[in-house]
């Protein structure tokens, strides 16, 4: 069946294109029929052809690995009905499809060469400037909408999955505090690791809404003066129990003097934490991490120092990526947000978190160097009030 001008402007992407211009369109333009189960996008495969579907229902899916030995599973992020595309990387470099589109239903396609296609806009700037414009307000409108719905999603299963783990960790403490009858030596230490397991899995909750929710906008607007002094002594009390239940030492350099700074109070914890946290994880029973804070004249750098397995130098370039985990970390407990997590905090900052590993000749651990600027305004600076 020929393809038409009408059958193409039905379709958003087309929509302000005149009719000479949809008829050149036509020209490297096919139907095809699709069943149940054909894949039309492969993820990572070069991006040669746009499909805008007439009829049926595509899945889109991406990959998904946690570390490099993890299994690798398929994820649903999206359908695309009748009347939508798919196969926006055909359009902009490196012209490479970003996941997988996979029918779930039988499908009717058009098929359009995306080689001839961006050709077209190029030799007709007006046409292409057309298609790019409603190229970027489809893509921004799906975005902002999985958006907020995935937040809204997160938010929901957090707040279930928290209220049964207070509980739980309520009873614990009521244990550990001795109210419920005398323990054992060895039921308390029994109660202490399954209260070290809650905090685990609270903050594995926590991280997966933050991944959600993490805007620099949102994390600015956080911005206030605060003693980095009281925020990186509530980081160590954040992690002493897991240090103590390990056996390993923290040892705090802190500078002279402490002078309070501009930042977001609670992120910069969260920051701390999270690196004191991996460095406990990753050493070795009897080690020592070492907890430094020093000035410099236009930024405080917060140092965490551990002597434990190190991180590969070919996993380095990789680890603030979302849910990588380092090749040896083996059964250690996480999903691989906390670093990517902290990485996006400190780019709100307009600071830095870089890793040397090895870090002295010596020493096979990591060191995790936190830089923040002194010269960062408050929300009420930026307005000018």
């Amino acid at each position: 069946m020929a393809i038409t001008v009408e059958r193409l402007r039905r379709f958003d992407l087309f929509g302000e294109l005149t009719d000479a211009e949809l008829a050149e369109i036509a020209q490297f333009a096919r139907q095809e029929s699709r069943q149940e189960g054909d894949v039309l996008l492969a993820e990572g495969a070069p991006a040669d052809e746009l499909f805008l579907v007439e009829q049926g229902k595509l899945s889109l899916e991406i990959k998904i690995q946690l570390g490099r030995g993890g299994k690798t599973r398929l994820a649903t992020i999206g359908y695309v009905g009748a009347g939508s595309a798919a196969g926006w990387s055909s359009l902009t470099p490196p012209y490479v499809y970003v996941s997988n589109a996979i029918c779930v239903e039988p499908a009717r396609v058009i098929v359009l060469d995306s080689v001839r296609l961006r050709r077209f806009m190029v030799e007709n700037p007006s046409a292409g400037f057309k298609i790019m414009t409603t190229v970027a307000a489809l893509i921004g409108a799906r975005y902002k909408d999985v958006t907020s719905t995935l937040t809204y999603f997160l938010s929901i299963v957090a707040h279930e999955l928290r209220a049964p783990l207070a509980a739980v960790e309520n009873y614990l403490q009521v244990m550990l505090g001795g109210f419920a009858g005398e323990l054992t030596d060895k039921q308390r230490r029994m109660l202490e690791r399954s209260t070290l397991r809650v905090n685990d899995l609270r903050s594995l909750i926590g991280d997966i809404v933050d991944l959600a929710r993490m805007r620099p906008e949102q994390i600015q607007a956080d911005f206030e003066w605060f003693d980095p002094e009281e925020v990186g002594t509530e980081a160590f009390e954040d992690v002493r129990l897991v240090a103590k239940e390990k056996g390993v030492t923290i040892r705090i350099e802190p500078p002279p003097e402490f002078h309070n700074i501009v930042g977001a109070r609670r992120r910069l914890r969260q920051v701390l934490t999270n690196l004191l946290t991996n460095a406990v994880k990753f050493s070795p029973p009897g080690s020592t991490v070492v907890y430094r804070a020093r000035y410099e004249p236009e930024a405080l750098i917060f140092e965490v120092e551990d002597e434990g397995v190190g991180i590969p130098a070919e996993d380095q370039p990789y680890i603030f990526d979302d849910f990588f985990r380092a090749s040896n970390v083996g059964e250690a407990t996480g999903a691989g947000l906390g670093l990517s997590i902290a990485k996006k905090i400190m780019d709100a900052h307009q600071g830095q978190i870089l890793v040397q590993s090895p870090y002295a000749a010596d020493k096979t651990g990591t060191r995790f160097i936190v830089v923040i600027p002194r010269n960062l305004p408050t929300p009420e600076m930026r307005r000018g009030t």
